[in-house]
């Protein structure tokens, strides 16, 4: 595979990479062919962050674990000092190469004994790299963490195999008091990215947490969607049984038809038996007598229709005079009952009359007692029957 990696605002590609290939390699090959010595480091960067990459850490790991914004991520290879063949010396007796507790370098090169004369220091390409914080950061594990901060490879070669004096042994010992002191304060600036990149990561947190907020809201929607949707099943289910219920009424209401129609289909079969027999019958009497023509047919026809008009308007006629009539005997009733009111006061009158006149006749005077219903319904008979006589100009025998 190809890493594209950004080197002084250049992009070169490395080829031949793989999940395999630490950090480390791609700087000494970008180093190698780039032809500039020094300590780099390689930076991957997504969008504003930046993150320090370590020696044995696989770029295509890193790459891959950042899933979507993968095509967003770039590496940026950084020259952060010369190498140590680049320092100036103290005085021109060649150097050896350095061997610390905090350094890694490859192990120097036999050479044989000679008396030939020693060529001059020649420096090469040489990589080192500036690790980052293995841990959180804390100030208590510091001195640990210096202890294993740097790994790197200076790729020198040492001129000679001569023994060190004391004075190079001296200005060792110095450089390297130097170069921990650099190594402490890079630590300490290392120590400071850490914090804001572990600041930095809140944002993504909050954004995690934004998507899942809106998953929430989503699935929540997608429950009240299913609720109305339950809701509506039951509705259509209701709806269906009451299809299903109309349409067993509408099979009973069509089985109750089917039967009146095979009976009726059987009445107008005996109906057409009957008029065939009727009409065979009226064959063979016409065969007998001569029958009418369809003049005389016509003319009978609408004889019969006349009539049937006649009849019609005569039966509208005798329900209007129907309608008089009862209206008329309405009132008479209403007649009748006044005029009974009046004969029943009457009766009264002629009573209080026919006592008065007794009292006259016989002198004495009576204390009528209360009537009786059955002796009132007696004199009320009797003037009946008085007042019905004068009427009829009779006597009362």
């Amino acid at each position: 595979m190809e890493l594209k990696v950004w080197v002084d605002g250049i992009q070169r590609v490395v080829c031949g990479v793989s999940h395999h290939t630490t950090c480390q390699e791609v700087v000494i090959a970008l180093a190698r062919a780039i032809g500039q010595t020094g300590r780099y480091v390689l930076v991957q960067k997504l969008r504003e962050k930046e993150r320090q990459l370590l020696p044995l850490e696989c770029p295509l790991e890193s790459l891959a674990k950042c899933g979507q914004y993968a095509h967003d991520v770039q590496f940026v290879l950084r020259r952060t000092g010369p190498s140590v063949a680049e320092r100036p010396a103290s005085d021109g007796a060649p150097q050896a190469p350095e061997r610390t507790f905090v350094r890694a370098s490859l192990p120097v090169k036999p050479r044989p004994a000679s008396t030939d004369v020693p060529r001059s220091r020649e420096p090469r390409k040489a990589m080192t790299f500036n690790l980052g914080p293995v841990g959180s950061g804390e100030l208590v594990a510091k001195g640990r963490w210096r202890a294993r901060a740097w790994e790197g490879m200076d790729l020198t070669e040492s001129a000679g195999t001569v023994p060190p004096s004391k004075e190079e042994l001296f200005q060792t010992v110095l450089r390297q008091q130097e170069r921990l002191c650099s190594l402490e304060a890079h630590g300490d600036s290392l120590e400071t990215d850490l914090r804001l990149w572990e600041h930095g990561r809140v944002p993504s947190q909050e954004d995690e947490i934004f998507f899942l907020e809106q998953l929430v809201r989503r699935n929540e929607a997608e429950l009240g969607e299913e609720e109305f949707w339950q809701s509506e099943l039951r509705l259509e289910k209701e709806c269906e049984r009451e299809r299903q219920e109309r349409v067993r009424s509408l099979r009973a209401s069509l089985e109750d038809y089917t039967q009146r129609i095979y009976e009726l289909a059987a009445r107008t079969e005996a109906l057409q038996k009957e008029i065939q027999w009727e009409m065979a019958e009226r064959a063979a009497k016409g065969r007998e007598a001569p029958g009418p023509s369809p003049a005389d047919l016509e003319d009978m026809a609408a004889k019969m229709k006349r009539d049937l008009e006649a009849k019609v308007k005569q039966g509208t006629q005798l329900e209007s005079n129907l309608a008089s009539v009862e209206k008329a005997l309405e009132e008479a009733e209403r007649n009748l009952q006044a005029q009974n009111q009046e004969l029943e006061e009457l009766n009264k009158e002629l009573r209080q009359c026919n006592l008065q006149q007794f009292i006259q006749q016989t002198g004495a005077t009576v204390t009528v007692p209360p009537a009786r219903p059955e002796e009132e319904a007696l004199p009320e008979r009797g003037d009946r029957e008085l007042l019905a006589q004068q009427q009829h100009g009779g006597q009362r025998p």
